[in-house]
């Protein structure tokens, strides 16, 4: 089974959104887009406080509109400009992992190295770490997303319960699936090391 991705803003933008407002973080903003609607309709209620109005609407405004615009705009200027978005991904399934190709580099995920499996915003994300993940659109995977899917949670159940050691060093296809910043620093430090 084979399959190409060519992530958009659109896509990027879906993920920073399930990235940013899940966890604590997702908790805080909706515990405060509570307390600022609440702000409102006090203020409101009162009649006379515009303190309450005017906070809580600057709450609501900062979390309900201007961090998503920021969240888009960055995921747009992602797709325009970071060289991996100007190329399509195509994924192979293999029995040792997923087989990756992005322009000139190529690597393998292996099934041991997938920690968490999600399906959210119609993207499917493979964890890799913390901060790690390939992201899959479903229309990228098409008529085929079932199956793939299937295969891949099989593979990954299967390396859960029988572990074998990694056979590969990391490959140069994982600083794709990092934060830019971590991929910045991986860079740097493999320069230092040319030297």
């Amino acid at each position: 089974m084979k399959f190409q991705t060519q992530l958009t803003a659109k896509d990027i933008f879906k993920f920073s959104m399930m990235y940013t407002y899940s966890g604590a973080s997702g908790i805080f903003s909706i515990v405060m887009i509570i307390v600022g609607f609440f702000m409102c309709i006090r203020g409101i209620a009162q009649g006379q406080d515009w303190t309450y109005i005017v906070t809580g609407a600057l709450i609501l405004l900062l979390l309900v509109v201007i961090n998503p615009l920021i969240l888009y705009q960055k995921a747009k200027k992602q797709a325009d400009t970071h060289p991996t978005y100007q190329q399509p991904s195509y994924y192979t399934m293999k029995e040792d992992g997923i087989f990756v190709e992005i322009g000139d580099d190529t690597g393998i995920i292996e099934w041991n190295r997938i920690m968490k499996i999600r399906h959210s915003f119609g993207l499917y994300i493979l964890y890799t770490g913390k901060q790690q993940a390939f992201v899959f659109p479903d229309e990228a995977m098409g008529s085929q997303k079932q199956e793939i899917m299937k295969y891949i949670e099989e593979h990954v159940r299967a390396a859960r319960t029988n572990p074998v050691r990694q056979t590969q060093k990391d490959s140069g296809i994982s600083r794709y699936a990092k934060a830019s910043g971590e991929a910045k620093e991986e860079e740097g430090k493999e320069e230092k090391t040319e030297e």
